[in-house]
C-alpha cells in the first residue's frame, strides 16, 4: 500500500472508533444486543461535531454542515530531488479556500546533462539492409541509418565501433537478440518498432515512417509525334493517296482531250495543277478557278463526296483514339493486383509484411495470401537480384515497405514504386532496457529533425 492508502485505512478505523466512543455511555462493559448500535443519522451527527473533532494519520477531520465533504485539512508540498523526497511547504484548506505557505522555493530544473564525451565508445551492431545500411567494402558503410549515426556523433561527440551480426533470425531479430544479451550498446539499421520488441528492448524516437508500396515495371511511353496517322491503318492511307492521284490524273486527261476544255485556255488543267486542285479539296482549301466542263464537274463532285466520307471517318476515329489514350489501365493498387491474373505478385519471405498478409482476414489480403501460399516458390522471395529481374520482366509485382521499394526504383531504370494505404511502419534505433544515454540521443534526434537533417538524409 502507498502512504496515502495506508493513512486512509488507519483513519477509517479511527473515525469509527471516535464516533462509537462519543455515542457510547459506557465502554468498559460488553454491550447487550443492540445496546451500542449507532444509526446512520446519529453517526453523521457525531462525525460533524466540531467540538469533538478527530485527528488521525492524515490530520484533523472537519466536515461541512450542508454536505459530506471534508473542508479543513492540510496537504504537504513535496519535491523530489536527487532521489529524495523533501517537504518544501504546505497548503491549508480552510472552508474550501486554500492558503499556500512555502518554507523555501522549489529550484528550477537544471538543463539536462549528457553522459557522452569524447572518451565514450559505444558498441553498435547492424545488419546490411538497403537503403538503411549499405556496405560497400570492409568496414565501409553508407545508407540512411549510418549517415544519421554519423550526424549524432557530431552532435553528441562520442565514438562508436560498428559491427555486423549474423544468425538464424532475420536481420532485425538478430539486432534485438544482441541488445537482449547485453553485448551491444545500440542497434542501427532497419529496426522496426513493434509491441513485442518494446517489452524486451528500448527504442529511440521514430527516425523514419513508411507504408507498403508496389514495385512494378513502368508503362511503355506513349509519346508519338505521328499520332495523327493512328486513326487509319497504313493500307488505308495508301489507298487515300492512290485515290487522290487517280482523281488528279483524271482531271489532267479530261483537260487534255476534252474539246470544250481546250476552248477555255485560261482554265486548262495540266498535271501539276490537277494534283494541286485535288489536294486543296482534300484539305478544304481554296483554288483560283474551277472546272467548267460537265465531265470534269462530275469527277469533282464524286471526289468531293468521297472526301466528306473520309474526313468524317477520320474525325470519329481520332476522337475515339485520343479517348483510349487517356484511359490508364495500369496496376496501381493491391485491389487491381488481386483482380487480374496476368501479373503475378509476392513479398519478401519471413518478413513482417508477409505476416501481415498471413494474419489479415479481409479481402483482398486474404485472397492474395492464398495465392502467394499456393505459389510459394515463385511469390515468397529473399534474393534482391531475383526480385529486380522478375519486376523488370513486366510479369511480376513486388510488395514491400515504401522506403525499400523507392530505393530500388531510383537504382534501376524501367521500374517504379507506388505507395499503398496499408502496412504502416516506424523505424528507430534500439537500446538495451534502461540505457542511460537514450534520452541524450532522443534529444539529439529531435534537434536533427528540427534542423531538417532527417529530411535531407531521406532524400539522399
Amino acid at each position: 500500500m502507498s502512504r496515502l492508502d495506508l493513512g486512509l485505512a488507519v483513519d477509517v478505523v479511527g473515525l469509527m472508533r471516535h464516533v462509537l466512543l462519543i455515542s457510547s455511555d459506557d465502554c468498559q462493559t460488553a454491550p447487550q444486543g443492540n445496546q451500542r448500535e449507532v444509526m446512520a443519522e446519529e453517526f453523521k451527527f457525531h462525525l460533524k461535531n466540531r467540538r469533538r473533532t478527530y485527528t488521525g494519520a492524515l490530520g484533523e477531520y472537519v466536515w461541512g454542515r450542508d454536505n459530506n465533504t471534508r473542508t479543513n485539512y492540510t496537504m504537504d508540498v513535496l519535491a523530489f530531488k536527487a532521489g529524495k523526497m523533501d517537504t518544501i511547504g504546505s497548503v491549508d484548506f480552510m472552508d474550501g479556500r486554500p492558503e499556500v505557505s512555502m518554507t523555501h522555493e522549489p529550484s528550477v530544473n537544471p538543463a539536462p546533462s549528457t553522459v557522452f564525451s569524447k572518451d565514450i565508445e559505444l558498441t553498435i551492431v547492424t545488419t546490411q539492409t538497403d537503403p538503411f545500411i549499405i556496405k560497400r567494402g570492409e568496414n565501409e558503410y553508407t545508407g540512411f541509418s549510418y549517415d544519421l549515426l554519423k550526424a549524432l556523433t557530431e552532435k553528441l561527440e562520442f565514438r562508436f565501433k560498428l559491427s555486423d551480426v549474423t544468425g538464424a533470425e532475420n536481420g532485425d531479430e538478430a539486432l534485438v537478440r544482441e541488445l537482449q544479451k547485453g553485448t551491444a550498446s545500440m542497434a542501427v539499421g532497419a529496426l522496426e518498432v513493434t509491441a513485442a520488441r518494446e517489452t524486451v528492448i528500448s527504442f529511440s524516437y521514430t527516425i523514419l515512417s513508411t507504408q507498403a508500396s508496389l514495385l512494378i515495371k513502368k508503362a511503355e511511353s506513349t509519346q508519338n509525334f505521328f499520332q495523327f496517322l493512328s486513326p487509319f491503318k497504313m493500307n488505308l492511307w495508301l489507298m487515300i493517296v492512290a485515290f487522290i492521284a487517280v482523281a488528279a490524273i483524271a482531271l489532267f486527261l479530261i483537260s487534255r482531250y476534252d474539246p470544250t476544255q481546250q476552248a477555255a485556255m485560261e482554265q486548262r488543267f495540266d498535271l501539276k495543277e490537277s494534283i494541286w486542285y485535288a489536294l486543296n479539296i482534300l484539305l478544304q482549301g481554296t483554288t483560283d478557278y474551277s472546272p467548267n466542263t460537265t465531265a470534269m464537274r462530275a469527277i469533282i463532285a464524286f471526289f468531293w463526296f468521297s472526301v466528306i466520307i473520309i474526313e468524317a471517318a477520320y474525325t470519329a476515329n481520332l476522337a475515339a483514339y485520343l479517348t483510349l489514350q487517356q484511359m490508364d489501365n495500369r496496376i496501381k493498387t493491391v485491389h487491381d493486383l488481386a483482380g487480374q491474373t496476368q501479373v503475378k505478385y509476392g513479398v519478401k519471405n519471413n518478413s513482417n509484411l508477409m505476416e501481415y498478409f498471413k494474419e489479415q482476414k479481409e479481402d483482398p489480403f486474404e485472397r492474395m495470401w492464398a495465392f502467394m501460399k499456393i505459389n510459394e516458390g515463385y511469390s515468397l522471395l529473399s534474393n534482391t537480384t531475383q526480385i529486380i529481374e522478375k519486376v523488370m520482366s513486366g510479369s511480376f509485382a513486388f510488395i514491400d515497405d515504401g522506403v525499400t521499394n523507392d530505393y530500388y526504383a531510383t537504382q534501376y531504370c524501367g521500374i517504379e514504386a507506388i505507395d499503398q494505404n496499408f502496412g504502416a511502419k516506424d523505424y528507430s534505433f534500439g537500446f538495451p532496457r534502461g540505457a542511460p544515454y537514450r534520452d541524450d540521443i532522443n534529444r539529439a534526434l529531435l534537434q536533427l529533425k528540427e534542423e531538417g537533417v532527417l529530411d535531407e538524409l531521406k532524400e539522399k
